[in-house]
């Protein structure tokens, strides 16, 4: 908890993961197994901290307020951007596919309290391909959730993509100069190399909580390790909280 204004504001606390009862236990020393049986040990305790831990996202949202900043990553068509533009907060959004972007900014792109950005969120700039789904023209608007800058699996179309402008989400917070009330991000596999680069900096000091959806079954080899170590770093500050488990 902390205040603004002279008001007490709502500030999620990230406690140590203590296994609840023998099945947690197993779960969490399961998880460090080779092969698909760490793998299968990581998802169902991860399944359990998620029960725990979803409502978090919304006492924060209920708690937001006129002239709080939150930062949408993967705004797609604009449910949460919405959610929290609703708040009052100023929003600033993100999506980088030229179609869904276009039914974000029918959506909300009217406020006057959001901000829209045709552009994705990474570790460094560039021009990147954004592959969308095998089902996408089924639904358009369903299958754009999954559209990706790295999957490239049996799911994904690589004869329906687009190259997108991809940013240096660290270097825009550093431009940007204000204290983030909520950063969500939802960017299908880009989430991993974006949160390496920013708990590495300083400038995640001043986002006060963080939810992802994280995508480690994309490569659980190399990202389910990844979610363990931005776990544990989330257990060892005070500030950002970072939620892991919100999706």
């Amino acid at each position: 908890m902390k205040t603004k204004d002279n008001n007490t504001i709502f500030q999620p606390v990230m406690l140590p993961h203590r296994p609840a009862g023998f099945y947690e236990f197993v779960m969490l020393h399961g998880r460090s197994l080779p092969g698909k049986l760490g793998y299968f040990c990581f998802r169902k305790l991860k399944r359990r901290q998620f029960r725990r831990n979803e409502r978090a996202f919304y006492q924060v949202v209920s708690d937001l307020r006129r002239g709080d900043i939150c930062v949408d990553l993967g705004a797609n068509v604009g449910e949460f951007t919405r959610l929290m533009a609703d708040k009052g907060a100023e929003v600033i959004a993100y999506e980088p596919d030229p179609e869904t972007f276009a039914r974000l900014n029918e959506a909300v792109g009217a406020r006057a309290n959001v901000q829209l950005h045709q552009k994705a969120a990474g570790a460094q700039n560039g021009i990147v391909q954004l592959q969308r789904a095998a089902r996408y023209d089924e639904h358009p608007e369903k299958f754009s959730q999954a559209s990706s800058l790295v999957r490239r699996d049996a799911s994904m179309d690589p004869k329906n993509s687009v190259d997108v402008e991809v940013i240096d989400f660290v270097a825009e917070l550093k431009a940007m100069d204000r204290d983030i009330r909520i950063l969500k991000v939802d960017i299908e596999g880009s989430e991993f190399e974006l949160l390496d680069a920013l708990i590495q900096d300083p400038i995640v000091n001043r986002i006060d909580t963080i939810f992802v959806e994280t995508h480690e079954w994309m490569d659980p080899v190399n990202y389910v390790p990844m979610v363990i170590r931005f776990q544990e770093w989330a257990e060892r500050v005070e500030r950002p909280y970072l939620n892991l488990f919100w999706l």
